[in-house]
This record gives structure tokens, C-alpha cells and sequence, in this order.
């Protein structure tokens, strides 16, 4: 399914006069070409694997809560003296 919705939205882009309108068809058909890789890697029995953009934003999230983390340490340890 997934192969066959990028097929489509690389028509679109072929078809559209608007340039606005072929960049959008472009991306989705190559946001279609990567769940299609994912759904193959997937059917072969490979583990999940982050993009590297949701490596980056997972990477962040998880910055945030070492930091948060420290900051209620050094809390307590402010308050007990």
C-alpha cells in the first residue's frame, strides 16, 4: 500500500502545474517511500529503528529529563542544609 500511495503522489507532482503543489506531492511520496521501507524491514522480522530525526528529538526528551533529574537533586540537597 504504501509503495502504491508514493506511486501516486509522484503522479500528482508530474501532473501539477503549481509548483507548491508538486513539492508537497514530492514529499508525501517520499514520506510513502519511507514507511514502505519500514513496513519491508519490518515484515522481515528487523527490530524498529528510529529515523535520525526521531533519534534527535528522542535524544533531547531524554537530556531534559537528566536535567529536570539533577535540578530536583540539587533541590533536596539545597533544602536539607
Amino acid at each position: 500500500m504504501c509503495t502504491q500511495r508514493a506511486a501516486h503522489h509522484r503522479q500528482v507532482a508530474a501532473a501539477a502545474s503549481l509548483e507548491n503543489v508538486r513539492a508537497i506531492a514530492l514529499a508525501a511520496a517520499t514520506a510513502w517511500d519511507i514507511q514502505a521501507k519500514e513496513a519491508v524491514a519490518r515484515e522481515a522480522g528487523k527490530p524498529d529503528m528510529l529515523s535520525a530525526d526521531d533519534a534527535a528529538i528522542a535524544l533531547e526528551f531524554q537530556l531534559e529529563d537528566e536535567e529536570e533529574a539533577r535540578m530536583c537533586a540539587s533541590d533536596k540537597l539545597d533544602k536539607a542544609y
